[in-house]
C-alpha cells in the first residue's frame, strides 16, 4: 500500500510543480478572504515539515538541518521573502538539478588573508557558510579574511552569514550578485540583479545589522505582496512597458525593479556585481539567467564575497564604542515622538520579540495553503497548527 502511494506521488509530481509555482505568483480565486488571517506554527513543527520535504527530494540528513535553520531564521527575523515562502523554489531547483545537493565547495587558490572558492554548483547556503567560515578562520590569524566564490546559487537572507562572523567576535560583510532585474536609471530593461549587501557588527549590549538589496525592494518582497493579495508602492517596480505599477503580478512578470536611491543604488549594485561576478569568474549582469527562466541545463553560476574583520586589531574597546555609537543614533530627536529613531536591525529585533511573545511562528494562512499543496505533492505530513487567528504585528519586513 505504501509503495503504491509513493508511486502515485511520483506520477502526479510533475503535474503539481507548475501548479505550485503559480501559487507563488498569484492567489487562486477559490481562496476566501479568511485565508488572509494568520495562524501559529511551532518552530519544531516548521522544522519537521521543511526537513520532510527536503528528504523527499533527496537532500542528505546532515544538510536538512542547515537548510531548515536558514529558512526559519529569516521568518524569525520577519524577512518572509527569504523564509519558508522560498521553500518551493529550492525544492524545484533541487528537483530540476539547477543545484547539486551533494556538492561541496572547494578552495581554488588562497593566501594568508584571501581565498578563491569554487562553489561547485552547491546550494547557496552551503557555499555561503563555507566561505564565511573560511574568512573567519583567516581573520582569526591575520585580522582580515576576504573570500570570493563562483558557481554559487541564491544565498537567501544575507544577514545569516554576517551573524556567523559576529558569533565568533568578528565583523561580517556579505555581498552576492543575482539574476538581472534592476534597471539602470533611464533604462527600460533590467541589466543587473537586486544585488545584496549585509554588514553586521556586535557590541556588548547591542548590534548593528544592515541587510539590504540595492533595489527599493527585492523580488521576495514582491512575491510576498502577491501571495498576500496586496498592492505594492509604484516606486518599487515597473511593468513590461516601463510604466510604474502597483500590481505585484505585473512586476513579477516584467522583473524590472527600481534601484534604491536612483543612480546611487544602481552604482552600488554594479560595484557588488564587479566584485562578486566579474572578479570571481562567476556570471554577471545579463550573463546570469533570468529569474524563473528555463535554464536549459545551465546553472545560475552566481558569485559572492564574504569578509570577516577583527575590529580589535584596530581598537581594543570596539564593542564599547559601538554601543555608544548605536545609543547616540537612537537618542536623536525624532520627527515623530510616536516613532523613535532606529538603527539597522531594530525592525527585525522587534519581530523576533513578537515571535518570542507568541511562542510560535505566525504564518499567513495563504502561505500555509501553499505549504499544504507542497505536502500533498511530496506525500509528507502537512504543517500542524499550534493555534489559529493570531494578530499580525504592526510592522513587519518582507
Amino acid at each position: 500500500m505504501l509503495s503504491r502511494l509513493r508511486l502515485q506521488c511520483v506520477v502526479t509530481s510533475a503535474l503539481h510543480w507548475e501548479q505550485l509555482r503559480r501559487i507563488t505568483y498569484r492567489v487562486p480565486n477559490e481562496f476566501s478572504t479568511e485565508m488572509a488571517h494568520t495562524s501559529l506554527v511551532l518552530v519544531t513543527e516548521a522544522r519537521r515539515f521543511i526537513q520532510d520535504c527536503l528528504h523527499r527530494v533527496g537532500v542528505p540528513p546532515e544538510k536538512q538541518q542547515c537548510i531548515s535553520d536558514f529558512l526559519l531564521a529569516a521568518d524569525y527575523r520577519g524577512v518572509h521573502g527569504s523564509g519558508i515562502n522560498r521553500l518551493d523554489t529550492y525544492l524545484s531547483d533541487i528537483k530540476h538539478k539547477f543545484v547539486d545537493i551533494k556538492a561541496e565547495p572547494r578552495i581554488i587558490s588562497e593566501t594568508l588573508t584571501s581565498a578563491h572558492v569554487d562553489g561547485n554548483c552547491a546550494m547557496g547556503v552551503f557555499v555561503g557558510n563555507y566561505c564565511m567560515d573560511l574568512a573567519v578562520e583567516k581573520a582569526r590569524k591575520t585580522g582580515l579574511g576576504f573570500v570570493v566564490a563562483k558557481r554559487s546559487h541564491h544565498i537567501g537572507m544575507a544577514a545569516w552569514y554576517s551573524f556567523r562572523a559576529m558569533a565568533k567576535g568578528f565583523i561580517g560583510i556579505v555581498m552576492s550578485n543575482a539574476a538581472p532585474m534592476m534597471m539602470a536609471p533611464g533604462a527600460k530593461s533590467s541589466s543587473i540583479g537586486a544585488n545584496c549587501l549585509a554588514f553586521g557588527a556586535a557590541a556588548e549590549h547591542s548590534h548593528f545589522m544592515l541587510d539590504m538589496a540595492t533595489t527599493v525592494k527585492d523580488i521576495g518582497a514582491i512575491e510576498w505582496a502577491s501571495m498576500m493579495t496586496e498592492n505594492i508602492p509604484k516606486t518599487w517596480a515597473t511593468d513590461e512597458c516601463g510604466l510604474p505599477t502597483s500590481y505585484p503580478s505585473l512586476a513579477l512578470s516584467a522583473q524590472r525593479l527600481n534601484p534604491a536611491g536612483g543612480h546611487r543604488g544602481f552604482a552600488l549594485g554594479a560595484m557588488i556585481d564587479v566584485l562578486c561576478g566579474v572578479m570571481s569568474g562567476a556570471n554577471y549582469a545579463t550573463r546570469i539567467p533570468r529569474w524563473w527562466a528555463p535554464c536549459e541545463g545551465r546553472t545560475s553560476n552566481l558569485g559572492l564575497v564574504m569578509l570577516a574583520i577583527d575590529p580589535c586589531v584596530f581598537v581594543p574597546d570596539f564593542q564599547e564604542r559601538l554601543d555608544d555609537f548605536n545609543k547616540r543614533i537612537r537618542n536623536s530627536c525624532p520627527a515623530d515622538e510616536a516613532n523613535p529613531v532606529e538603527i539597522p536591525g531594530d525592525v527585525e529585533k522587534k519581530h523576533m520579540d513578537y515571535v518570542d511573545g507568541l511562542g510560535a511562528m505566525p504564518y499567513p494562512n495563504l502561505l500555509l495553503a501553499k505549504c499544504k499543496l507542497i505536502a500533498e505533492m511530496l506525500c509528507v505530513k502537512p504543517l500542524q497548527l499550534a493555534f489559529a487567528s493570531c494578530q499580525r504585528p504592526n510592522r513587519c519586513l518582507y
